[in-house]
């Protein structure tokens, strides 16, 4: 990149072209506010906060690019002066009384507040009242505590590519809306969250984390989101000195960009299924419960007459020790292989130009690569080709839409497609091979499970075999129901199921934010998830299980 000079402050230095006044302030260790600004996101300069001199002008420090001869100012008295008096209109103009805003002590107008030494009001205050939307499910939106930065709208479209925020009316009027002002609840929002973590004050904001800590109240602790096999990165917000998790945020400098699905912001905080409390077995009265020697004890009498099921719910390090401890007897209870291996990564996705999803709702699931896909759609640089027979809310963005059962005349239509990425979860044997005759695709499979690559990195596949005695580990037991019904069936499992009384031997796993471990994410690389919280139940932790049974083969 081409180098020129400017001064700042009077110091003359050496830039890059290209670059804006606010990034080469920052690189120089030099201050400037701003509000609007957030740096994933295109600048566009509507807070002012970030005014500096340029020759006897102001500019907007984070949308002015450098160029030959400028001679900024970052602090005459004009400077401050103009910054002071925008600061006074936003504080004004809205309801910004901190001490009953959630947002208080994480607010970024606040911290300005602080900074300008602003201590009085010079302007009436709260002219103007506007309807809080309370209708969605985790998140409030309260426009008088906005600031109309649009970092919100920019983040939805920009970063998440859902295109549902944008703004309706002119000037001080001006407020937020979802859709074509519908409220959020009713709107196509896909409950990513974005939104929520961008917004620099009280305006939008979690319904979980409303009062139970601010930042400084809370040890962050970076893992990756195990929800699905996509494998986000994730901030998570957890509460000094207790056993619970305030929020949880995208991490910015991770794969998926800070964007986040429902699944891995806010589902994994609001489980709803009922706990396995404690290990029990079953005898001619019913259950009775069980400690660790009796089930070491029953679990290494049933052994060696036994057949071991596993789900995709499980970390590589408990998949090594499950094959240390029954060598070739473990199967995954599900179908595990894909009808065409996957030959592009996330990054191919992020830079393609034409894709073809085939029978998979991405608002719905692996909703990161849907965030991807459409932002490409939105931008006009994409093509979104959709087969499917049932509803899928993609439909809305695609530029075409098939049934399956039109795949292979749907694809002859569609000659003129630039290397498509087939996107795909299932593919029967006929659409398998209509596909696989095109040389001209790439292929991206979404595994079922969050560790399907795990078990295949295993050598762990899909077989039923039916044996005296079924040990089941994972979470998912909807596959057992068959195969077990004249077995001694042993449960390593978290939840309580309707199907779970069937079995013979209970035992209460550890899950969620509850355990540590690493998988293999769609483009099958090794991410780990970290340990943030302590059972509140009488869980095991399956992998001191696997190991003391490990020890008792070799005494």
């Amino acid at each position: 990149m081409e180098k020129i000079k400017i001064k700042i402050n009077g110091q003359e230095v050496e830039v890059e072209q290209g670059k804006t006044i606010l990034q080469v302030a920052k690189e120089l260790n030099l201050h400037i506010p701003t509000l609007c600004n957030f740096e994933p996101l295109l600048p566009q300069g509507s807070c002012r906060i970030c005014l500096v001199e340029d020759r006897g002008k102001f500019v907007t420090s984070c949308t002015t690019q450098v160029a030959p001869n400028m001679d900024v100012k970052l602090d005459t008295p004009d400077v401050i002066a103009s910054r002071n008096l925008i600061l006074q209109l936003l504080f004004t103009e809205r309801n910004h009384y901190c001490m009953y805003c959630e947002a208080s002590g994480d607010c970024e107008l606040q911290k300005l507040g602080y900074e300008f030494g602003l201590d009085h009001f010079e302007f009436e205050t709260y002219e103007r009242k506007f309807t809080v939307d309370n209708s969605h499910n985790y998140i409030v939106i309260d426009p008088n505590r906005c600031v109309l930065c649009r970092r919100c709208v920019r983040a939805c479209s920009q970063l998440a590519g859902h295109n549902v925020l944008g703004e309706m009316n002119r000037g001080i009027d001006t407020t937020i809306i979802a859709d074509m002002n519908v409220p959020l609840g009713e709107s196509s929002c896909t409950s990513c969250g974005l939104c929520v973590q961008v917004c620099p004050t009280g305006a939008i904001t979690d319904k979980r984390s409303y009062y139970f800590g601010k930042d400084i109240q809370t040890e962050e602790i970076y893992s990756n989101c195990d929800q699905c096999p996509v494998g986000c990165g994730v901030k998570i917000y957890k509460k000094k000195g207790s056993n619970f998790i305030v929020k949880i945020y995208g991490d910015f400098d991770k794969e998926n960009e800070g964007i986040l699905c429902k699944l891995g912001r806010y589902a994994a905080l609001f489980e709803e299924k009922s706990r396995l409390t404690s290990a029990k077995i079953k005898d001619d009265f019913g259950f009775k419960k069980i400690d660790f020697d009796g089930i070491i004890k029953t679990i290494n009498e049933k052994m060696e007459d036994s057949v071991v099921y596993v789900d995709g719910s499980l970390f590589n390090e408990e998949l090594s020790l499950i094959k240390k401890v029954f060598k070739d007897r473990v199967f995954s209870l599900y179908e595990n292989e894909p009808p065409i291996e996957s030959n592009v990564s996330i990054d191919d996705i992020k830079s393609a130009k034409d894709y073809i999803v085939i029978g998979v709702d991405l608002n719905r699931e692996y909703g990161v690569i849907g965030s991807f896909i459409k932002r490409k759609i939105f931008s006009k640089n994409g093509r979104l080709i959709l087969f499917d027979s049932n509803y899928n809310s993609l439909k809305n963005v695609a530029n075409y839409v098939f049934g399956i059962d039109e795949l292979e005349s749907g694809l002859e239509k569609l000659k003129d497609l630039d290397s498509p990425i087939i996107i795909y979860k299932n593919l029967s044997e006929k659409e398998t091979e209509i596909l696989s005759k095109n040389k001209n695709f790439r292929f991206f499979y979404l595994p079922f499970e969050t560790n399907s690559i795990g078990l295949l990195k295993e050598n762990i596949k899909h077989k039923i075999e039916k044996s005296k005695n079924i040990i089941f580990i994972g979470k998912n037991l909807q596959g057992l129901k068959d195969i077990a019904k004249e077995s001694f069936t042993i449960v390593f499992t978290p939840y309580e199921t309707d199907e779970i009384n069937k079995f013979d031997l209970l035992i209460p796993i550890n899950d969620g934010f509850e355990r540590e471990g690493s998988f293999y994410n769609v483009d099958g690389k090794v991410i780990n998830k970290a340990k943030v919280l302590d059972s509140k139940f009488e869980t095991f932790d399956l992998k001191a299980i696997l190991e003391e049974l490990i020890k008792v083969k070799s005494l």
